[in-house]
């Protein structure tokens, strides 16, 4: 079970989130429509969503209605830029733990960070070992300017989970003497744990 699912259209927003959360020991997966964090539900329940209601492919108040429908129903922070009083009523009397405007002092890091502390606590041990670290940090600290396009499409980003479309991979090192410049370790999609080959993606 992961801590937080962010589910959010905008690839800043979401990466500033995931990145917030992350840092702060939380264990995250991160969806970019419906049918996207649909996937993900059906393999993987959270403990909170933060949730955009403006989603590319569908409302994310449909998204909502199937989160209250779980067996496991995860706490539910609104995030969205839609600043509609009878939309925030709305969905606090359905269900949601709060309904927050972007751009608004309570979407800042801090608060933002705190407001999910105050429901999650502070995060759980992680399941995953130190040695596992996110591929586009290893590429940055550790890989050879020459080398890098191994890992990155022709646009120089990591490329997308062929499973379920993530770029969230991870690198987790053989618990074996390392001898660079051969650095040997697994590359898995961090939001559906399909493996990662960058040499065939």
């Amino acid at each position: 079970m992961a801590d937080i699912l962010i589910v959010e259209d905008g690839v800043i927003e979401r990466e500033r989130l995931q990145d917030l959360f992350s840092s702060a020991g939380y264990s995250v997966r991160t969806a970019d429509n419906f049918d996207s964090a649909d996937r993900l539900l059906s393999v993987e329940a959270c403990r909170l969503c933060i949730l955009d209601i403006g989603l590319s492919d569908r409302s994310g108040s449909l998204l909502f209605e199937k989160l209250n429908s779980l067996k496991q129903r995860p706490i539910v922070i609104v995030l969205t830029g839609n600043p509609s009083v009878h939309l925030k009523r709305s969905l606090i009397e359905q269900g949601a733990s709060d309904f927050i405007v972007k751009a608004s002092p309570q979407a800042e890091n801090e608060r933002l960070l705190e407001n999910v502390r105050s429901r999650l606590g502070d995060p759980r041990p992680q399941a995953t070992s130190k040695s596992t670290i996110a591929l586009r940090d290893f590429i940055k600290n550790f890989v050879l300017e020459k080398s890098k396009e191994l890992f990155l499409d022709s646009n120089l980003e990591v490329t997308e989970c062929q499973s379920c479309g993530s770029t969230g991979i991870e690198i987790t090192f053989s618990h074996k003497l390392q001898v660079p410049p051969v650095v040997e370790g697994l590359l898995r999609c961090s939001d559906c744990g399909a493996v990662y080959d960058p040499e065939v993606s």
